[in-house]
């Protein structure tokens, strides 16, 4: 199997299944448990989430750990939002339209409860600005909402600007920084973020784990538990902690960040070759999103030459992992709506274009195999 999709999720680093092993064998007691397996079971608890810490540059009393990203953006927005409402701030909602499902699906959930939410779509160069942000804001609004890197195309959004702003206007800024970490080279603790995402399975970690980063700038705009019961997590998130997987987490974590100079690299070079071989091979394509500022290890390509939903499934055929967009819709048969913000008039574009994703495994062979199987269908007009 030649895998190029490494945004939907990527392989366990063996580093990691080795902590979750003897996590799982060794420290399986409950870390709220006060005998001894207890008390190393908790210990290995504190010791992960102060790794995280270290690598994020955050304080550890801002982690929270849940089942992944998805609980934390929606524990994340909610809270703020019933907060802000709560202090009389407002109840309106200002996030870009690429945004993940987990936050839109969040935002109508709570236009149903009473907020309002405005949706900023891309100008014409591709890029979003704090301008667009501002003008939709109203006297009602309370947060602004940016994620980092989009999941589709790999856009990197310009999160120092509009968190900056946000923060001189008194608003939240929540930032889902999934695709983000060991991705850039940018320490987003040091911008004013109030809330900010991670998950296991984007950085060679497991699944089903995840944490939120929670550092508010006003004292009163404290978090609220979606999730009742017992105290863990400082009463704000009930639940055993699953201490396996968190050890995996911090592992992933700490790999992520610690080798990011060489995967940087390393996907700069995968996608100049991707490139390059397309255009020896006469393949059109052309390139979605902001192309000016984007990731290298995610390449949203336009192929005129080829319907994509065929495509993906001629390249499952002969082993090559591929989609056309976010794995959480890729059961759709409708054209992303990623694309549609970006090319609201450009039909064919929509359904002639694949997402390709690197890992820090992936080699210039199974890029030359993927473009080898690009050409091979051209030339039969199988396309």
């Amino acid at each position: 199997m030649i895998y190029l999709d490494s945004a939907a999720t990527t392989a366990v680093h063996p580093d990691v299944i080795k902590v979750i092993t003897e996590a799982l064998t060794t420290h399986y007691g409950n870390p709220s448990s006060t005998y001894q397996l207890g008390r190393t079971a908790h210990e290995l608890l504190e010791s992960s989430r102060q790794t995280i810490a270290r690598c994020l540059n955050v304080s550890s009393d801002e982690i929270y750990f849940t089942s992944g990203a998805t609980e934390a953006i929606n524990w994340a927005i909610r809270s703020q939002a019933y907060q802000s409402r709560e202090l009389g701030l407002g109840n309106h909602l200002v996030a870009t339209s690429i945004e993940h499902s987990a936050v839109l699906k969040c935002l109508e959930q709570l236009e149903n409860e009473g907020f309002t939410y405005t949706l900023v779509n891309p100008n014409s160069e591709g890029e979003f600005t704090v301008d667009q942000f501002e003008a939709v804001s109203t006297p009602q609004t309370t947060g602004w909402i940016a994620m980092a890197v989009n999941n589709e195309v790999g856009s990197i959004l310009p999160i120092e600007s509009i968190s900056k702003a946000a923060q001189s206007r008194g608003y939240w800024f929540h930032c889902d920084t999934v695709q983000a970490i060991g991705k850039v080279d940018c320490d987003y603790a040091s911008y004013p973020i109030t809330s900010f995402v991670v998950t296991g399975h984007k950085i060679s970690g497991p699944k089903g784990v995840g944490i939120l980063v929670y550092r508010p700038q006003n004292p009163a705009m404290q978090l609220h538990p979606m999730i009742v019961g017992g105290g863990q997590e400082r009463s704000q998130r009930a639940g055993t902690e699953n201490i396996p997987y968190i050890a995996g987490l911090a592992k992933a974590i700490e790999l992520a960040t610690g080798e990011l100079t060489q995967h940087l690299a390393h996907y700069q070079s995968i996608k100049d070759d991707l490139l390059t071989s397309l255009k020896a091979h006469q393949i059109e394509y052309h390139l979605n999103g902001d192309t000016t500022h984007s990731v290298d290890n995610i390449v949203n390509l336009w192929l005129p030459d080829f319907e994509s939903a065929k495509l993906r499934i001629q390249m499952d055929l002969v082993g090559i992992a591929v989609s056309a967009g976010s794995a959480c819709s890729a059961g759709s048969i409708q054209p992303s709506r990623i694309l549609k913000a970006y090319y609201p008039n450009e039909t064919d574009r929509l359904v002639q274009s694949l997402r390709i994703s690197f890992s820090p495994e992936t080699t210039k062979n199974e890029i030359d195999q993927f473009v080898k199987t690009l050409v091979e269908l051209k030339e039969k007009g199988d396309k």
